[in-house]
C-alpha cells in the first residue's frame, strides 16, 4: 500500500539534546553507585577518540548504566527528561502531519528501550532505535545487531515497511533530522528538512525549531 510518511530523527531534531548523556546524568543522579563506571568510561572514550574502539564498542560503553535500569527507570528517565526536551515545533509538527494522515515514524540511533515511549505519549505509528540486549534482569548495554545510523536506519525502516506492507509516496513523503549524516532517510523522500543546522542545499529547507 502506497502511503505518505513522515520520517524523524530524534535527538537534536525532537529533542534540545543528546539523550545519551541525559541518560548517563539522570542515572548518576538517580542511582548513585553508577558512578564506579565513570572511569572506564572515561578511558574508552580517549581510545574512541584515538581511533582505538570503533563507534558501536564507544556507544556500548556509553550506555553502562543501562543495567542499573529497570523498565520503570527508563519511562520514568523518558517523562523526566525526554518529554521535558522535547522541542515545542516538533511536537506540533508530528501533531500537524498525522492529522494531515501521514504515517510517523521515528528513526533514532538512541536505544529502542527507551525512546519506544514516544508511541505512548506522543501519536506516532512507529518507532526505531537501536537495539540493546534484554535479559531476565533487564536490559544490558550489549547492542544487538548494528548501531541504528546513517544506511543501517535505512534498512532498519524498510525491513519495517516490508512487514508492514507499506509502500513510501515518495512526492510527498518527509523527512526531518538536524544532521546530513542521515542523508540516507533525506533520499527515500522528496520533502526533506534540516533543523537547527545552518547548513544550505539545495532540495533541502532549514527549519527553526524552538
Amino acid at each position: 500500500m502506497i502511503k505518505k510518511v513522515a520520517i524523524f530523527d530524534v535527538d537534536k531534531t525532537i529533542i534540545n539534546g543528546d539523550s545519551m548523556f541525559m541518560l548517563l546524568f539522570y542515572t548518576i543522579k538517580k542511582k548513585p553507585k553508577a558512578i564506579i563506571g565513570l572511569p572506564r568510561l572515561f578511558i574508552m572514550l580517549v581510545l574512541y577518540a584515538l581511533n582505538i574502539i570503533d563507534t558501536k564498542k564507544a556507544k556500548e560503553e556509553m550506555f553502562y548504566v543501562i543495567n542499573y535500569l529497570n523498565e520503570k527507570d527508563l519511562e520514568d528517565f523518558f517523562k523526566e527528561k525526554i518529554l521535558k526536551h522535547t522541542f515545542f515545533d516538533a511536537k506540533e509538527e508530528i501533531i500537524k502531519r498525522k492529522k494531515e494522515g501521514y504515517t510517523v515514524i521515528l528513526v533514532s540511533a538512541s536505544p529502542e528501550c527507551y525512546i519506544k515511549y514516544f508511541k505512548k505519549y506522543f501519536d506516532v505509528d512507529f518507532v526505531l532505535g537501536t537495539i540493546l540486549r534484554k535479559t531476565q534482569e533487564g536490559y544490558t548495554n550489549i547492542i544487538d545487531g548494528e548501531n541504528c545510523k546513517g544506511e543501517e536506519k535505512v534498512l532498519r525502516l524498510k525491513k519495517l515497511l516490508e512487514i508492514e506492507n507499506i509502500n513510501i509516496d515518495r512526492e510527498n513523503s518527509l523527512c526531518f533530522s538536524d544532521s546530513l549524516s542521515d542523508m540516507p532517510l533525506f533520499n527515500l523522500v522528496e520533502n526533506r528538512f534540516l533543523i537547527n543546522n545552518n547548513k544550505k542545499l539545495n532540495g533541502f529547507k532549514n527549519l527553526r525549531w524552538k
